[in-house]
């Protein structure tokens, strides 16, 4: 059984790993019954963090818990993993912390070795605060004992205000290269960003392109505009880019590239990030955005319509080889120290493409195969390359039964919610798919 605030897909439905890795997945399921792969074994990357200290930012979301259920599953040689956490809901980071144990994804650490649990310590903070907000104990703690950063926490809303975004993406890394700077014993920094931060490029290889502001000056105006004012700055800058995220997250490498000094870092850059192939469950994923949105809207027949171009290559990367791959960078920073800063890209690519064609065909037909519980409608549609027949399809098949099941509503004295629920559904498959 899966806790409501995850979910679980069937491995199949995961759509970014092609049929041969699936029969390897289902092999070995049939092998080891718990579905667990990737048991500690001797390795060079094991080797090297045995009785290292490990910083973590960002351990709460999709990604930061993924790496951090590897590192303790995976890397149990490592003596301490700091998490930054800051108080949510009530909660304080230490009940935050234990409320992130109790999920399914971290069972086999809790089965096969519950001690590694006790190595994770909470440390309050937020990354929009100064030395993000550490107190002068825990900061002077991670100063003299961290030697790997892992920077994960990012806002990835397609549609967040421009101050939060700049304060998160932009100033929260800011804060973070700070605070490495008094790190005694780094010896790596690994920050994630995304292949998309300069997709406004025809070609994007492993360099930073300049942009025409200083990513100083906008956190310098970030301090005293406000939100319209610093919208009207920052949009003729999207130059192309969807979203401010995007444009955040590229600031934010050049940032990195700047104030990294003699510190070894490196930048990864993964795709649409996606529910796991693999580790800690195959197709385990906590959110519903991008592909997995519209996988879960599809199926339960709640998505009629898209406007995609069949043809075109949706970039999906499982999160369990995005984590894997973060562990790695780490590892090659601290053995080989390179003298520059590296980047790396973590995409599918030409390699294994998947379409959003192929998406939409294998959807459907597992929606009608398996379908799920509590179906809103019966599981239908297509997607549309046709602007114009995509908009139409938007009024016949999601807004005029919405406004025909709201009037009912009305008509029995029930509270109309279809239209809204209709809108919520379009915003939440098309916001973030990263």
């Amino acid at each position: 059984m899966y806790r409501k605030d995850e979910v679980a897909w069937p491995a199949f439905i995961v759509l970014q790993i092609k049929d041969d890795m699936v029969r390897q997945i289902l092999l070995q399921k049939e092998s080891d019954p718990s579905g667990a792969v990737g048991s500690p074994v001797d390795s060079p990357i094991g080797d090297f963090y045995r009785d290292r200290c490990i910083f973590i930012t960002g351990a709460t979301g999709f990604l930061g818990k993924v790496l951090l259920e590897k590192l303790l599953r995976s890397c149990s040689g490592i003596k301490t993993i700091y998490v930054l956490l800051r108080g949510k809901d009530d909660l304080e980071p230490r009940q935050r912390l234990d409320e992130l144990f109790s999920m399914t994804m971290f069972s086999k650490v809790r089965w096969e070795n519950p001690s590694a649990i006790s190595r994770v310590i909470p440390v309050a903070g937020d990354v929009t605060l100064p030395d993000l907000g550490l107190s002068a104990t825990d900061l002077y703690v991670l100063s003299q004992n961290v030697s790997v950063i892992f920077h994960c926490a990012a806002t990835v809303r397609f549609d967040e205000p421009y101050k939060k975004a700049v304060d998160i993406n932009l100033k929260g890394t800011k804060h973070l290269l700070n605070v490495a700077k008094k790190m005694t014993c780094l010896s790596a920094m690994v920050h994630v960003s995304t292949a998309y931060s300069f997709c406004n490029k025809s070609d994007i290889s492993e360099e930073i392109y300049p942009e025409p502001v200083d990513p100083d000056k906008i956190l310098e105006a970030s301090e005293w505009m406000d939100e319209k004012l610093l919208g009207c700055l920052m949009e003729p800058l999207l130059a192309g880019r969807p979203s401010n995220y995007h444009l955040t997250k590229a600031f934010a490498e050049i940032l990195v590239q700047k104030e990294c000094g003699g510190i070894p870092t490196a930048i990864v850059r993964p795709s649409i990030v996606t529910a796991a192939a693999r580790e800690p469950i195959p197709g385990w994923v906590d959110n519903m955005y991008g592909p997995s949105g519209f996988i879960f809207a599809a199926c339960k027949g709640a998505l009629r319509t898209m406007h995609v171009y069949p043809e075109i290559a949706v970039d999906c990367i499982p999160v369990d080889y995005v984590s894997n791959m973060l562990i790695t960078v780490g590892w090659h920073l601290g053995t080989r120290r390179p003298n520059a800063m590296e980047i790396y890209h973590s995409s599918s690519g030409g390699l294994n493409t998947l379409t959003w064609g192929q998406l939409e065909r294998a959807t459907y037909s597992l929606a009608l195969r398996h379908p799920p519980s509590a179906l809103f409608r019966y599981p239908g549609g297509s997607f549309k390359s046709s602007r114009l027949l995509n908009e139409l399809s938007l009024k016949l098949e999601h807004h005029f039964p919405a406004q025909i099941l709201d009037l009912g509503a009305r008509l029995m004295g029930q509270e109309p919610q279809y239209v809204l629920f209709a809108t919520l559904v379009l915003c939440h498959v098309f916001l973030p798919i990263n």
